[in-house]
C-alpha cells in the first residue's frame, strides 16, 4: 500500500514540476540566445515531467486494479466530468475556474494591446496563469476521479 501512495504523490509532484517548467516560456520573447535556450529547455522539461507524471499515475491505477477486490471496486464517472466531489477537488476546481478567467483575460488583453507583449511582467502573469490553469485541470481530473478516491481510502486505513 505504501508503494501506491508514493505513486500518487509522485504523480502530483511531477505534474506540478511540469507546469512550473512552463514559466521558462517567459524568456521566449527575449532576443538573446541564452534566453531562447532556457525557453527550449523549459519546453523539454514540461513534456518530460508530464510523461513521468502520467506514467506514475498509470502505475498507481494498475496497482489499484490489482490490489482491490472486484466486488468492492470503486465505480464512477471519469474525474474530468465530475466537479466538487471532495474538499481537495473543490479547491482545485475553484482554482481551475479562476485561472481560466485570468488566462482568458490576459489573452484578450494581449490581443487588443500588442505593446503588452513587450512587458515582461505582463508576460510573466500570462504564462503563470496558463501554467496554473494547466496544473489545475490535471488536478481536477485526478482529484475528482476513482483513483483519488481509492487513494483516500488508503490514507484512512492507516
Amino acid at each position: 500500500m505504501k508503494k501506491e501512495q508514493q505513486y500518487m504523490k509522485q504523480t502530483i509532484l511531477f505534474l506540478f514540476i511540469s507546469s512550473l517548467a512552463l514559466l521558462c516560456a517567459v524568456f521566449d520573447s527575449v532576443d538573446n540566445g541564452v534566453a531562447k535556450s532556457i525557453s527550449f529547455i523549459g519546453g523539454l522539461l514540461f513534456f518530460l515531467f508530464l510523461l513521468l507524471g502520467y506514467f506514475m499515475f498509470y502505475r498507481f491505477s494498475r496497482l489499484r486494479k490489482q490490489n482491490s477486490d472486484p466486488s468492492q471496486t470503486i465505480q464512477g464517472k471519469p474525474g474530468i466530468v465530475v466537479f466538487f466531489s471532495n474538499p481537495h477537488a473543490k479547491k482545485a476546481d475553484i482554482a481551475m475556474i479562476l485561472s481560466f478567467i485570468v488566462s482568458l483575460v490576459t489573452l484578450i488583453m494581449g490581443q487588443v494591446n500588442e505593446a503588452l507583449h513587450a512587458n515582461m511582467l505582463f508576460s510573466l502573469i500570462s504564462v503563470l496563469s496558463s501554467a496554473v490553469f494547466i496544473f489545475t485541470i490535471q488536478m481536477h481530473a485526478i482529484l475528482n476521479g476513482v483513483n483519488y478516491r481509492y487513494y483516500m481510502t488508503l490514507n484512512k486505513s492507516k
